[in-house]
């Protein structure tokens, strides 16, 4: 029996224009997989963007876990700057 990661639901607020979006991925992914499906669904040309947490700047080399961001968290919202 094939057993599947369970999906965090994600909340991202890009802060520069208030553009809201709801995304679904994987438990055990890094943050830098998150940076990957933004810059496609916000068709960001920028190459660099940072992303935060409860207020604390998360790394690229980090899985979302390590931040303590999962589906248990409340009010889960990542802001892009």
């Amino acid at each position: 029996m094939l057993t599947y990661p369970k999906q965090i639901n994600l909340t991202v607020i890009r802060k520069s224009d208030g553009k809201t979006m709801r995304l679904h991925v994987p438990e055990y992914v890094t943050v830098h997989y998150l940076k990957t499906q933004l810059k496609q669904s916000f068709h960001s040309n920028n190459d660099k963007f940072h992303l935060y947490y409860k207020g604390k700047h998360i790394r690229s080399r980090h899985l979302l876990k390590y931040y303590g961001i999962s589906n248990e968290a409340n009010n889960i919202q990542i802001i892009l700057k």
